[in-house]
This record gives structure tokens, C-alpha cells and sequence, in this order.
């Protein structure tokens, strides 16, 4: 007798094959961790380790400079019998620009950055405890949807920054599970404290917070709110509330969060469709229209990764998914401040993998 991992993925059904290998590298937040006491079946595959991740391409022009950006994310995933996951993501992204920014030959480098190398102890039905490297747990994005192979537009929302200093990770400690569940609803929560660091990829501030939210499993709606307390140099307090929807029967995805922090605050709101279950032809139903408008206005004179004055930023993306694990991404936006308006244009793949390191044991 012993409890499994029980994976509920908040998804649109159209997009769970293409996503199902990606929310298992993202410290279960998609997802609620039960304990199920069931016998191990006979054809039980055993507890094998994955490499998992995501393999890509993107072409970037921002206010006429292009970018050339390959990059690859792999997983590390490594069970310890049905209670200890070691999960690892390292980020490997060359950036490459014309000499000249507009003309000559390109030239870069390749920038490595580990995401999170953490271990989960599912300690009952209510408590996973993390320790090590992890993604802080503010907002959304970072944790759902920073991942390049998941996330519907390239560039990440103006308000990013807020709560996620000084890289987006956190060294140190962390609670989260599901507080309640019930069949009407469940709420989950978090909390963590991170150390200040300054190890080579291994950067991250001196910082304590949580984060909580509730779903509404039949009409597939989450409401949340964050909270971080960030403690060197200037104590800032940040704040983010969000909600997401997927309703029923819909291949529509609405995504919405507002951020607040001493150098700043600001909102954005996302809405993607794929039309799967529209009466077109089935080539097209493959294809993922998105749209994302946002707000930032700077306080104490931004900063910090934020802007310094008001910006205003519309995107409108076109996705392709040729197959489950591989899709063709293309976006335009336009960016609105004192500073001057730019275009911002991206065209590329993404490629999601997944495969044991070693074979399942034998029946």
C-alpha cells in the first residue's frame, strides 16, 4: 500500500497532450498533489527518471534591431519511490545582434541559468515540502508559464519584474498543497523564505512570501493573490492578484493579473483561442489566435527591471501547433511611452520533448 502521485492538470483540453510533460516540471502548480492508498498493479511502470523540457527558435526585432535567440530548456525529473521528486530546469539561450545593431555580422553568446533544482517531499495530502532552488511563487507567470514551450506570446508581461527579484528564483525553503478540496471547489496555498545569494547561476534575493488561490473545477475558474516581502537593501512589499478562466466547453483561455510594488504598478490581460472545436476544416483547427494588452505606470521612478515612465503595450500572437509537441509561434506588438513607440515582431518554433533515461521494468 502506498500513495501515488495524482497530477489534476487546470488546462483547456485542446492543449493538455501538448503541455502534460511541461506541468510536471513547474513545482505543481498547475496541479493538485493528492495521496491515493491503492495497491501498485502488477503493470506498474516502476518510478523511472525523465528528461523532459523544451527546444526552440526565435527571431526578434525590437524597434528595428533583430535578435537571434536558439534556445534549450531541459527537465530533470528523478522519483524517489512515491513520496521524493528531484526536479532540476536549466536555461540555455544564446542572444545574437548585428555588430552594428541593424547592420554587419551577428555576434553573441550563450547564457546559462539554472531555473530550479529543488526536491518534493509529499509529506500527506496536504503538504509538499520543497527545498532548494525554485521558482518564487508570485502571480502567475513565472511559475505557470515562463516556460517557453507553454507560454502563448514570447515576451513576458511589463509587470514581470514585480515579485520575482533578483532572477526569478528563490534559494531556500518552501510549503504548498491543497488547503481544502471539495467538489465545488479547492483552494491551495504557499509559502516560502529565500536566502540572499550570489553564487554564479545560482543569483537570488533576500526575500519571504506566499500565495493563495481558489478553483472552481466546474466552471474552471481561479481567483489568487500573492504576496512578497522582499528584505535587502530597500524592504519593498509586492503584490499581485490574478484570475484565470477556462469556460466549459471553450477552447477559450482568459488570463488577467495586476502587480504593485514600490517601484511601480500595472495590470495585463490575456485571451487565447484555439479553434479546435470550431466547423473548419481540421488544418485549421490547429491554429491559436492570442491577444494581450497591458498598462505600467512607474512609482518612485521604476526601475528594478520596470520601466521609468508610463508604458502602454498591445500584442496579437498567431501559434500553429503541428503537432502536439511542436508548434510554429509569431507575434506582433506595439509599445507606447514618452520614450518613443516601437514594434516588436517574433517568428520561430517551439519544441516540447519528453523520454525515460532508461527503460520501464520488465512484466
Amino acid at each position: 500500500m502506498s500513495p501515488q502521485w495524482k497530477v489534476l492538470v487546470r488546462l483547456p483540453n485542446a492543449k493538455q497532450h501538448a503541455l502534460i510533460a511541461s506541468i510536471l516540471s513547474l513545482g505543481f502548480t498547475f496541479a493538485q498533489c493528492a495521496a491515493q492508498d491503492t495497491q501498485t498493479p502488477e503493470n506498474h511502470a516502476g518510478f523511472v527518471p525523465v528528461i523532459s523540457g523544451g527546444a526552440g527558435y526565435i527571431y526578434n526585432v525590437n524597434g528595428g534591431v533583430p535578435t537571434l535567440e536558439p534556445k534549450i530548456n531541459p527537465v530533470l525529473l528523478v522519483p524517489f519511490g512515491s513520496h521524493v521528486l528531484l526536479e532540476s530546469r536549466t536555461d540555455f539561450t544564446a542572444f545574437f545582434q548585428r555588430e552594428d545593431r541593424t547592420t554587419g555580422p551577428y555576434q553573441g553568446k550563450v547564457f546559462k541559468t539554472v531555473d530550479y533544482a529543488q526536491v518534493d517531499w509529499l509529506a500527506n495530502t496536504h503538504v509538499i515540502a520543497v527545498a532548494g532552488r525554485y521558482l518564487l511563487p508570485f502571480g502567475m507567470y513565472n511559475e505557470r508559464f515562463s516556460a517557453f514551450w507553454i507560454h502563448n506570446l514570447q515576451d513576458a508581461p511589463i509587470t514581470f519584474p514585480i515579485g520575482t527579484r533578483t532572477s526569478g528564483s528563490g534559494d531556500g525553503f518552501m510549503l504548498r498543497g491543497v488547503a481544502t478540496q471539495h467538489p465545488l471547489y479547492s483552494i491551495q496555498y504557499t509559502a516560502y523564505f529565500s536566502a540572499s545569494s550570489n553564487i554564479n547561476e545560482l543569483q537570488s534575493g533576500r526575500a519571504a512570501g506566499g500565495d493563495t488561490s481558489i478553483f472552481f473545477p466546474r466552471s474552471r475558474f481561479e481567483a489568487g493573490v500573492s504576496y512578497q516581502r522582499f528584505l535587502q537593501s530597500r524592504n519593498i512589499n509586492s503584490v499581485a492578484t490574478y484570475i484565470s478562466w477556462q469556460p466549459p466547453s471553450t477552447s477559450l483561455n482568459i488570463l488577467a493579473e495586476g502587480d504593485y510594488s514600490y517601484n511601480g504598478r500595472g495590470y495585463w490581460l490575456e485571451v487565447a483561442y484555439l479553434f479546435q472545436k470550431l466547423p473548419v476544416p481540421s488544418f485549421f483547427r490547429r491554429t491559436q489566435i492570442v491577444g494581450r494588452m497591458q498598462q505600467f505606470y512607474p512609482l518612485n521612478g521604476g526601475g528594478n527591471g520596470l520601466p521609468h515612465v508610463d508604458t502602454n503595450r498591445f500584442d496579437f500572437g498567431l501559434n500553429y501547433y503541428l503537432r502536439d509537441d511542436l508548434r510554429f509561434v509569431s507575434s506582433y506588438g506595439r509599445s507606447f511611452s514618452s520614450q518613443g513607440n516601437a514594434n516588436i515582431w517574433n517568428v520561430g518554433f517551439t519544441y516540447r520533448f519528453m523520454f525515460p533515461l532508461w527503460p520501464a521494468r520488465k512484466q
